[in-house]
């Protein structure tokens, strides 16, 4: 697999919002609110405390000229401006990248906190502890985070089920490290069969987590969607972008 493009890099034209002369701004590709735009420096490197004091104050000129840029457009009531540092702080694409995203009074039930919902049920440090769930019952819909984590729900799902069919937008390191032993056992001691598909959108997906998840021995059909595609005799040209980014996973017994 050759490496992929960094889609900060290369960015696509038709969402370039401006340009000057260290940083770009480019309007996200999955906008939390409208307006949602990105302040990316021209120089690849991966998080801010990479960045030259020269680069921090172009970005920071940068997000005055985004907000300005926005406000063209939409009429915000606020504004969470981010940078997601390392897989940890949730970031994918290793170019760093300042989210400023514009807020809108009703938006969400509660803003109290802000960006201190990152860590999910620590936004509102005035409401009162949630209630611990009971142990011995399991909802049918998982809301994620960190008062309902997914990850023990697929590990006793992998320790119970036959089959296992995953379909996500990314496959990365972390992830691996996370499942690869319950994956193997379920393929060896479970004897279950695994089908995966992942994509190649953004470049995201990480060679060698692929390569891992290939060594596992067992019945399993791995796939990647691939949306960029070359062109044939019927389809001459460039193919038209195409986004791959589901969360799904089927278990069963």
């Amino acid at each position: 697999m050759t490496p992929a493009v960094c889609p900060f890099c290369q960015p696509d034209a038709a969402r370039v919002a401006f340009a000057q002369d260290e940083v770009i701004g480019l309007w996200d590709a999955f906008p939390v609110s409208p307006g949602h735009l990105l302040v990316i420096p021209k120089r690849h490197f991966p998080t801010w405390f990479e960045a030259t004091p020269q680069e921090h104050a172009a970005l920071t000129k940068g997000i005055e000229k985004a907000r300005q840029t926005i406000e063209t457009r939409h009429r915000p009531d606020g504004y969470n401006i981010g940078i997601n540092v390392g897989a940890a702080g949730g970031q994918t694409v290793p170019h760093l990248h300042i989210h400023v995203i514009p807020r809108y009074t009703g938006d969400v039930p509660n803003a109290r906190g802000g960006v201190r919902h990152v860590i999910p049920g620590k936004g509102d440090y005035l409401e009162p502890p949630r209630a611990t769930r009971d142990p011995h019952t399991t909802p049918r819909l998982i809301t994620g985070g960190e008062d309902d984590a997914l990850l023990p729900y697929l590990i006793d799902q992998l320790a119970t089920a036959d089959q296992a069919d995953i379909a996500v937008g990314f496959v990365q390191p972390s992830g691996v490290t996370r499942l690869e032993e319950h994956l193997r056992d379920f393929l060896q001691r479970r004897q279950g069969r695994l089908r995966l598909l992942t994509g190649d959108y953004l470049g995201i997906t990480d060679p060698d987590a692929l390569t891992r998840l290939l060594d596992l021995e067992g019945d399993r059909d791995l796939r990647v969607f691939e949306t960029e595609r070359p062109p044939t005799p019927e389809r001459p040209g460039p193919s038209p972008v195409v986004s791959f980014h589901p969360k799904s996973y089927a278990f069963r017994k």
